[in-house]
C-alpha cells in the first residue's frame, strides 16, 4: 500500500511515536535498519513494517512475515525517521516486556542519562550473561530512538525492568542477592571482590554518581582501580569491565 500524505491516520500516528508519551500511550515504539528490523521481527514484535518509495528491501525473504508492508513516500519517510540519512526500511513495533527470572546477575542503572550510555550497557549485559537490566528512576526511555539505535538488537534480548531502586534493592537482599554500588568513596578495589552465586551491581548518573541514599544501602561498594593519569571512566564502559568480570 503507498502511502502518499501526510495527512494520513497512520503517518500522524508514526510521526507522534517519535514522543515519549506517545509510545507509551500506544505500546510501540520505531526501529530503523534492516539489522534492528530484523532482530524484531526475530523477537516476534513488529506489527507493521514501513518501506521507502523505491526500494525493493522489504522483498527479501528475510522480512517476509504476517505484518502489513506501507510504502512511503521518500518526504513522509525521512519526517518519520529520526536519522538524517535513513536507510529504506523501518518497523513499528510492539513493546513486550520480559520478566526477570533469575537473579544471578543484575545490573541497576540509577538515572542514566545518556542514551549511548544506556544502549551500551544494554549490549554488554547481553554479551556477558546477564539476567536482566533494572532501570530506576531518571534513567533516559529505553525506547528513545538513540537508545534503540546503540542497542543494536540487545533491547530485543534481556529482559528489562522499570523499579524504584530504593525498594528494589532491600528486595534483592531479602531474597540473598549481593548488591553492590559503584564509588570511589569507601569503595574496596574491583580485583579484591569475590564472585558470588547472585550479584547485582548499581550504576549511577554521569555527572553525580550512584545516588549516596542508595550506596548507604549497599552490601559493599567497588571501584576500578586505574593509575592516577585519569579521574574517572564514562560510565558504560565502568559497567562493561565490571560485568565482564562477574559475567556468567
Amino acid at each position: 500500500m503507498l502511502i502518499e500524505s501526510s495527512s494520513n491516520p497512520k503517518v500522524k500516528k508514526w510521526m507522534k511515536l517519535k514522543q515519549k508519551k506517545y509510545r507509551y500511550q500506544s505500546n510501540e515504539f520505531i526501529v530503523e535498519g534492516e539489522h534492528l528490523v530484523l532482530e524484531a521481527m526475530n523477537s516476534n514484535v513488529v506489527k507493521e513494517i514501513l518501506v521507502k518509495e523505491g526500494s525493493t528491501v522489504h522483498l527479501n525473504p528475510a522480512f517476509n512475515g504476517k505484518q502489513p508492508v506501507y510504502i512511503l513516500k521518500e518526504n513522509l519517510f525521512t519526517q518519520i525517521a529520526s536519522t538524517e540519512t535513513p536507510q529504506p526500511i523501518m518497523a513499528v513495533c510492539e513493546m513486550k516486556s520480559k520478566t526477570i527470572e533469575r537473579h544471578n546477575r543484575l545490573l541497576l542503572l540509577d538515572r542514566v542519562q545518556d542514551p549511548g550510555n544506556l544502549g551500551t550497557l544494554l549490549r554488554s549485559a547481553v554479551a556477558f550473561g546477564f539476567d536482566g537490566v533494572i532501570l530506576g528512576d531518571g534513567c533516559v526511555d529505553v525506547y528513545n530512538e538513540k537508545v534503540i539505535r546503540s542497542t543494536q538488537g540487545a533491547i530485543f534480548k534481556i529482559p528489562i525492568e522499570f523499579h524504584s531502586l530504593k525498594e528494589y534493592v532491600p528486595m534483592l537482599q531479602a531474597n540473598g542477592v549481593k548488591v553492590y554500588g559503584t564509588s570511589l568513596e569507601n569503595g574496596q578495589p574491583l580485583g579484591e571482590i569475590e564472585e558470588d552465586s547472585q550479584m547485582a551491581f548499581i550504576l549511577g548518573n554521569e555527572g553525580q554518581g550512584v545516588n549516596p541514599e542508595l550506596l548507604s544501602t549497599t552490601n559493599r561498594n567497588i571501584f576500578i582501580e586505574m593509575t592516577q593519569n585519569i579521574e574517572s571512566l564514562n560510565v558504560s564502559i565502568a559497567g562493561s569491565i565490571i560485568m565482564y568480570r562477574f559475567r556468567l
